[in-house]
This record gives C-alpha cells, structure tokens and sequence, in this order.
C-alpha cells in the first residue's frame, strides 16, 4: 500500500491546495471588486464559485474512498482526515467571498459613505492576507506559523469589523436613504469576518496535521 498510497496523498494535496488557491483569488478578487465597485470582476468571482464547489466534492469524496481503501492509520490517517475537514471551510471561506461579490451587485446605484469603504478595503485587505497565510502554513504543515497567523488577526479583524458597524449604524440612524447601503456595509463585514475565522479554522487544522492535537486559536 505504501507506494500507492503516497502518491494518492500527493495527488489529493495538490487538489487541496487548488481549492486553497482559488478561494484565496476568490476572497482577493471579491473584497477588491467591492472596492473599486468593479461589478465585472465580481460578476467573474460569482461564476467561478461553481468550480469551487465541484472540487470540493471532488475532494470530500476521494478523500472517504482512500479512507475505506488503504485504512490509513496514525499519520496517514491524519494527513487525510486533517484534508477532509479543512476542505469544508475552504469552500466555505468560498461562499462567503462569493457573497461579498453579490454585495457589489445589490450597492449598485445607492448613497455611499466613502469613509465606511475605506475601512472596508482595509479589512479585505487584511484578511486576504490572513487567508494566503493559513494557507502556507498549512501545505508545509508549519504549527508555528499557524499559531502565529491565527494570533496576528484575531483581534484585528474584529477592530475592523467594529470600526465598519459603528458607524453603520450612526448612518442608519441619520439618514433613512442610507439604510440600505449601511446594511449591505454591515453584511460584506461579517462575510469577511467568517473569511477570518475559516482561516483561523485552517490554522487549527495545520496544527492538527502537525502534532494530531486538535486545539482551538481564537
């Protein structure tokens, strides 16, 4: 088994850290679509979400195939146990940037408060970089920088996303035109919020992979 099964794990690898790489072009090209109010570039992350998807099921299913085939046990086991389950808030992480794209869809045409989006830009930023981190860390199985990335950015992300509803909701409570557009504020800061904590998730699950403890970071 052991020949054949190294190279199944290499292959199933790979296709994790396809999925990784294009959830993270999907959170980048999301966030920045929204800021540049770039309604191509986010009609493009909405259709690429499917792909996403299908190599998610792709990956879930091979990864129970190996699992009923080699019976992996100890590290293998937990090299694809530890896929399996970080492979769900990789596509999850997917949804959440698709929904921010959706986001510059529905602003379209409505007041906007020039300061709120600048402080929206800077959260995107921010947990773009969160995600690219967690990502490293786990295809070289690195638990310290998992356990570095995840105590970076906790904090952080929650400042932005209290800087960003703050004065949301002063605006809603001004101005009733506003509303609208403060909801969809409100919204695409929660979206990148739960960007943040699947990549925290990642992080935790590189950890596992590392070490075969499951803790939590946040």
């Amino acid at each position: 088994m052991g020949k054949v099964f190294d190279e199944e794990i290499i292959t199933l690898k790979a296709d994790f850290m396809k999925l990784g790489a294009l959830v993270g072009e999907a959170v980048t090209n999301a966030g920045q679509s929204f800021v540049d109010h770039d309604i191509q570039k986010a009609e493009t992350v909405i259709t690429n979400d499917h792909e996403i998807n299908h190599l998610q099921i792709h990956i879930e299913k091979r990864s129970f195939e190996m699992i009923a085939l080699y019976q992996p046990v100890t590290g293998d086991l937990r090299e694809v146990v530890g896929i399996l389950k970080a492979v769900t808030d990789l596509e999850r992480a997917g949804d959440h940037a698709r929904n921010v794209a959706r986001s510059v869809i529905d602003i379209k045409g409505k007041q906007r408060i020039a300061s709120v989006e600048e402080i929206i830009a800077t959260m995107s930023q921010e947990v773009s970089e969160q995600y690219a981190d967690s990502i490293e860390s786990y295809g070289g199985a690195d638990q310290d920088k998992a356990k570095r990335t995840a105590q970076q950015y906790d904090k952080k992300i929650d400042q932005l996303y209290n800087d960003i509803a703050s004065p949301s909701y002063q605006a809603m409570a001004k101005d009733p035109e506003i509303v609208s557009s403060a909801i969809i504020y409100l919204n695409v800061a929660k979206d990148l919020g739960r960007v943040s904590d699947y990549s925290t998730n990642i992080c935790e699950w590189t950890v596992y992979l590392a070490t075969g403890k499951i803790i939590e970071l946040n």
